[in-house]
């Protein structure tokens, strides 16, 4: 049988969660559908027009963080049901170690998904942008910036690893292991991002942040590696359009 503690840097026992999940894939498949339903109800599924402008601005924002706060008001109500802690999801061990894997990580990150982005680019061709590009070309002053960091440095991370490595992961590791829920993961992470140009990127990103949350026992490393990713891509795109 697994050992289903580990013990902290200030020596209290912690229950690692992704050990023995008290749900399964299809219960939170069933979430995650249940919150695209309502999401494509809401008619945010599609991007808003005029992302260059400011009305496509405020729109993409109003998605960005209304999407956010559904998938968190949906945990919270299924944890509820469960009669299960929100920690279960893998917010336990926020510590000086894990912070630093979770900055490494994002880092590693930035330079191995961009080097492929770069490779596929020379045999595909120059993809279409993405919205999240376009809102960052339209955007021309600070507190524009400001909110694009919060929403895809800190929501966006913490809405897609919750879902994807918190919910996702720990049933299918707990039924293929730790190697194949590490695969399966990472496909299903890239497979819901509807990119099929993006794909393999997404997938190699998919693998490392999961791998960071099955070598730590804490999910906090692969939120802020997400984060790290996310916030150098926009700086990126930012210094590119100049």
């Amino acid at each position: 049988m697994k050992d289903e503690n580990i013990v902290s840097d200030n020596g209290n026992d912690n229950n690692i969660p992704m050990e023995n999940p008290k749900w399964n894939f299809w219960q939170a498949l069933y979430l995650i559908l249940i919150v695209y339903v309502i999401v494509l109800v809401l008619g945010w599924l599609k991007a808003p027009n005029n992302l260059g402008g400011l009305e496509g601005y405020m729109n993409y924002l109003k998605i960005g963080f209304g999407e956010g706060l559904l998938f968190l008001t949906g945990l919270i109500i299924f944890f509820k049901l469960l009669r299960r802690p929100l920690t279960d999801l893998g917010l336990v061990n926020l510590n000086i170690k894990n912070i630093l894997m979770g900055f490494a990580g994002g880092i590693i990150l930035f330079l191995s998904v961009g080097l492929l982005g770069n490779l596929l680019v020379e045999y595909l061709g120059i993809p279409d942008p993405q919205s999240f590009a376009l809102v960052i070309s339209g955007a021309d002053s600070t507190w524009q910036l400001v909110l694009l960091f919060l929403l895809g440095g800190i929501i966006v991370p913490l809405k897609e690893e919750l879902v994807f490595r918190g919910l996702i992961f720990p049933p299918l590791r707990h039924g293929y292991g730790s190697r194949g829920g590490i695969v399966l993961t990472a496909l299903f992470f890239a497979i819901l991002h509807f990119d099929l140009i993006r794909f393999l990127p997404l997938l190699l990103g998919g693998v490392v942040l999961t791998w960071l949350y099955e070598k730590t026992k804490s999910l906090w490393p692969s939120i802020i590696a997400h984060g790290v990713w996310n916030s150098l891509m926009i700086l990126l795109m930012w210094y590119q359009k100049g």
